[in-house]
């Protein structure tokens, strides 16, 4: 299967000299759907159902946003939120999550495109967070912006996350570029929404060996230095895993100065991966370096830890 063109768009080459590194490159958000879409269903015919179920739901997230954009207004709540903070973007508020609706007439638009797909206990938990007030739609949410990913049922989560995330990339990309530094951002946390990374990409084409790390919640990347760990910053202790030869395209980069680590998609050998959909089929990893006392600086929500 041939998967659609890169979501990241290409350099513009008419602009002479050697170009600046990016600080954040924003997606074309309909094509990174359908290439996740794709790149999930070619995984599944070796790795299971819930592949194909998550294929569906990047699908339904595709169809949300050609069908409902976002305005200018209805994006003001995260934008707001991306100017507020001297040095990061502010964590949403609960009454700011219960009072902005967008997302969640997306959430139960994925529930009602979802729920005949899986099995009936998970279609239950669906059914019964679809008739939540937007308070305690904002409490699960809340949640899991903490990090307090046990206190929402597992099924209910992705599908909110999917929601979540489909408003907040559309806020951002409707901010750009222009507000934010044009310095590498070393840190595990999204310089336009503080969410944690899903990985790092070792990017391909005009890019060709610069780092970036891919927002779990809007899809944003931002340029980190390699060999920098993005939890405490040191360069002394850093090391790269695999199970395989050193040159797979996916490898798992940790330090040994604050024991965290980070996997690493290197598209630059294998263009078609996508962090997401990839990650899933490579958990083995994250297991084996787990085992040994290093804990993710990020996050697949596709997958939340219980």
């Amino acid at each position: 299967m041939t998967l659609p063109f890169s979501d990241i768009a290409p350099l513009d080459k008419s602009v002479p000299g050697v170009q600046p590194i990016e600080a954040l490159i924003l997606p074309r958000l309909p094509v990174l759907y359908a290439k996740r879409a794709a790149r999930l269903r070619m995984l599944a015919e070796h790795n299971g159902a819930y592949l194909e179920f998550l294929a569906s739901l990047v699908e339904a997230q595709k169809f949300w946003l050609e069908q409902h954009p976002i305005t200018p207004e209805q994006a003001m709540p995260v934008t707001a939120l991306m100017g507020a903070g001297a040095l990061a973007p502010v964590k949403p508020t609960q009454q700011l999550l219960a009072t902005t609706p967008y997302w969640h007439t997306a959430f139960k638009h994925f529930v009602h495109t979802l729920a005949p797909l899986v099995s009936e206990p998970v279609a239950s938990k669906l059914e019964e967070a679809v008739h939540d007030t937007p308070e305690q739609l904002a409490a699960k949410a809340a949640a899991l912006f903490n990090q307090d990913y046990a206190a929402v049922d597992a099924g209910v989560a992705v599908l909110l996350w999917a929601a979540l995330s489909v408003y907040w990339a559309q806020a951002v990309a409707l901010v750009g570029v222009q507000k934010h530094t044009a310095q590498a951002h070393n840190e595990a946390s999204c310089p336009c929404c503080g969410a944690p990374p899903v990985g790092g990409l070792v990017l391909t084409g005009d890019r060709e060996g610069l780092r970036y790390l891919q927002c779990s919640l809007c899809e944003t990347r931002w340029h980190a230095v390699r060999a920098t760990c993005v939890v405490c910053h040191a360069t002394q202790h850093i090391d790269y895993w695999t199970f395989e030869k050193t040159d797979v395209p996916i490898q798992i980069e940790t330090c040994g100065d604050c024991h965290s680590y980070l996997k690493i998609f290197r598209q630059d050998r294998d263009s078609q991966q996508d962090a997401l959909a990839d990650d899933l089929v490579s958990q083995t990893l994250d297991e084996a370096l787990e085992a040994q006392g290093f804990a993710r600086a990020g996050v697949n929500p596709f997958s939340f830890p219980s």
